[in-house]
């Protein structure tokens, strides 16, 4: 059996239902990701209603103030959660196993959750052997195949899962457990053991190992309740940063309703500019289109301080994208050097926009090639 490390002393009680965080580490954009996704769960309360939220870290000291209760986690802690091969994501199942225990309900939410509707209404779909997760990605017979999951493949084959199976992986950004799961974590994280000793080529282990311990069982997806943006960290984490530049991180009542007005979504321009767009990029194809659109996309987005903060993380995308040629083809096709606006792209209609997306691709791509 599994043995997962017990926490140090604390003073909690168990409570009926939790939202649980787990947070470690000196890193600034985590902690304005659990924060803004707290907001976003307290914004979505009726009158009245409260909501346990708890978090467990390394770091009491940033949540100070905050309305939430506290599970200091130690190095040792940390140390023995991480496990002897060394795969950091393995912490998370141990969290979940270890926070069971605080809660009848517990719904786990990576720090990278937006709520859309209330958490109140996830907690309610949760009881015993019926799961919710973050949502379905694929059956294991679609990534089998392929080769960084061969590795896995065989050690799944030990359990009699072959190429062909149908089993379901789910992504587990939001997973809700009853304190009857224990049972459920240790399996997990006995997998996880097992598939890490040797070194591995996924990074996602953690959630393969749990939607192999839940297979056969009832699981509910949960996207239609909340934005998972794993995908487009880097929108949202300049949208954060700005958020809490301006209002700061110490909690007060009025950060929830301020919180609503950042965008749920990764800003884009509005539906007739980019049907405006598609149309002047219809005569692209392959990597020109998809550097013309993240170029365009950026120019064209609206004045929403949001929106504007995000301008260059389009046309940073435009520029990784670029960064990937050899010199010679960069200066072959867009001449950036040359000071006008490269003749393969469609130009925005204002100089004053072409010299500003000249300047930034000139500028990242100068870093890029030195």
């Amino acid at each position: 059996m599994t043995c997962i490390a017990a926490l140090a002393p604390h003073s909690l009680v168990k409570t009926p239902e939790q939202l649980l965080y787990l947070v470690y580490g000196n890193h600034e954009v985590y902690r304005r990701e659990a924060k803004f996704s707290i907001l976003t769960a307290l914004s979505l309360l009726s009158n009245g209603e409260s909501l346990c939220i708890r978090i467990m870290t390394d770091r009491p000291q940033d949540y100070v103030g905050w309305p939430v209760d506290i599970v200091t986690l130690n190095e040792e802690i940390l140390h023995q959660w991480q496990g002897q091969n060394g795969y950091h994501h393995r912490r998370k199942a141990c969290a979940m196993a270890a926070g069971l225990k605080l809660a009848e309900k517990t719904l786990f939410a990576d720090t990278d959750t937006l709520f859309l509707k209330n958490p109140h209404q996830l907690l309610k779909k949760i009881s015993p052997q019926h799961y919710l997760m973050d949502e379905f990605e694929y059956h294991w017979r679609d990534v089998s195949t392929r080769q960084n999951y061969l590795k896995l493949g065989a050690c799944l084959q030990t359990h009699g899962i072959k190429p062909d199976s149908d089993f379901k992986l789910y992504n587990s950004g939001l997973c809700g457990l009853t304190n009857s799961d224990t049972p459920l974590l240790e399996k997990s994280i006995g997998y996880i053991d097992e598939w890490t000793q040797a070194p591995f080529d996924i990074h996602t282990i953690e959630q393969i190992a749990l939607s192999f311990a839940m297979r056969d069982k009832p699981v509910q997806e949960t996207k239609k309740y909340v934005y998972h943006y794993f995908a487009k960290k880097r929108f949202f984490h300049t949208m954060q940063a700005r958020f809490f530049a301006l209002y700061g991180e110490d909690y007060r009542c009025e950060l929830i309703s301020l919180s609503r007005e950042l965008p749920r979504q990764v800003p884009e321009p509005s539906l007739w500019k980019q049907l405006q767009i598609k149309w002047r990029l219809r005569k692209l194809d392959g990597e020109l289109k998809k550097i013309a659109r993240d170029l365009h996309y950026g120019n064209a987005l609206s004045s929403n301080p949001y929106h504007l903060a995000c301008r260059h993380e389009w046309w940073k995308n435009a520029s990784r994208e670029i960064g990937r040629w050899d010199p010679q083809k960069q200066q072959r096709l867009l001449n950036l050097d040359s000071g006008s606006w490269p003749k393969v792209l469609p130009k925005p209609t204002s100089q004053e926009d072409q010299e500003a997306i000249l300047n930034y691709l000139r500028e990242q791509l100068a870093s890029t090639n030195r």
